[in-house]
């Protein structure tokens, strides 16, 4: 059987500004301050709204 042809994979940088998927279809504008590396693969830490924050992975990013 034929594997899932890999997606291409997603470039990231700290500032860049992005939509993402935080919870309950709830969809919020973000800025990335972080970028981690963890053994489940990326994470990004992002803040959005007035000083919340938030560590998503990166299947959470609706748009780059």
């Amino acid at each position: 059987m034929p594997s899932k042809p890999k997606q291409p994979e997603r470039k990231f940088q700290v500032g860049q500004h992005i939509r993402v998927n935080l919870h309950t279809g709830r969809i919020e504008e973000a800025t990335i301050r972080a970028i981690v590396e963890d053994k489940d693969g990326l994470r990004l830490q992002v803040d959005f709204g007035h000083e919340q924050t938030a560590l998503i992975h990166v299947w959470q990013v609706v748009r780059d």
